[in-house]
């Protein structure tokens, strides 16, 4: 069978010179959606969006097999990037609350270099996380456009993220992340500031309340090793703290 291949040098969109330009062989899910992280690092959202969502769309395009017992699961470890995307739009500055974005992308290791991934061996957790950046990406590209027509993506990619983990779980896998309260409260603050950003406000209440038990959660247990920093948390903290409107405004 032939190679398929995906060329980023044919992607329309600048690029900047500090980011290796590669073709990937096979479409390998994991080395492309680590490319787009590092896109995501330097504000390049756009050419993170499009990498981002043709893996999201070959996922789709392929059956999902839920072994309990996924043989390169084990190698696979999870890294949140250092890098937090700094959102500066002039609406966001003037709302009181409801307004932090958790904005750090997740890296995906395969500790077993020798091999190529396909989509048919990636195991839930590393599906669910490409996801999740997938999620990010049109996030972050909504705020940095002032563009709503992005937001329903978002909320769409994040809601498969939980589904993937949660389908996992019913059909017996043991899941790193399915039981990682990070990545859990991580999708509930971006799921309630989308639906929030998109006056659904009762979507909204429902994930911050979500957000709010999972946190309430966290801070009753013995002091352990976050995988975000403390102004992650406070952000996260401060879109519980005011409750969104009942209804939305009049036009």
């Amino acid at each position: 069978m032939p190679h398929q291949m995906i060329n980023l040098h044919n992607l329309p969109n600048k690029i900047k010179p500090n980011i290796p330009i590669m073709t990937v062989h096979h479409f390998d899910p994991i080395e492309l959606n680590n490319i787009a992280v590092q896109h995501l690092e330097h504000s390049n959202t756009s050419v993170a969006c499009k990498i981002l969502a043709t893996v999201v769309k070959l996922l789709l395009n392929t059956p999902m097999n839920y072994c309990p017992e996924n043989k390169f699961s084990n190698s696979i470890r999870f890294q949140w990037s250092k890098v937090a995307y700094d959102i500066k739009t002039p609406n966001r500055n003037e709302l009181p609350g409801n307004t932090f974005m958790f904005s750090r992308a997740m890296i995906v290791h395969d500790c077993c270099t020798t091999r190529q991934m396909t989509f048919q061996e990636l195991c839930s957790d590393a599906k669910a996380a490409i996801v999740y950046n997938a999620g990010l990406a049109f996030h972050l590209a909504a705020m940095e456009n002032n563009d709503s027509t992005f937001l329903p993506k978002a909320r769409t990619t994040y809601i498969l993220s939980q589904t993937i983990l949660r389908k996992a779980s019913e059909n017996g896998i043991t899941s790193t992340l399915c039981f990682d309260y990070d990545f859990h409260v991580i999708l509930l603050n971006n799921l309630g500031q989308t639906s929030y950003e998109l006056v659904d406000y009762d979507a909204s209440s429902y994930y911050f309340d979500q957000l709010l038990l999972n946190l309430n959660h966290m801070a009753s247990q013995p002091t352990s090793k976050k995988s975000f920093e403390n102004s992650d948390m406070v952000g996260m903290a401060s879109n519980v703290i005011i409750d969104p409107p009942n209804a939305a405004p009049c036009a």
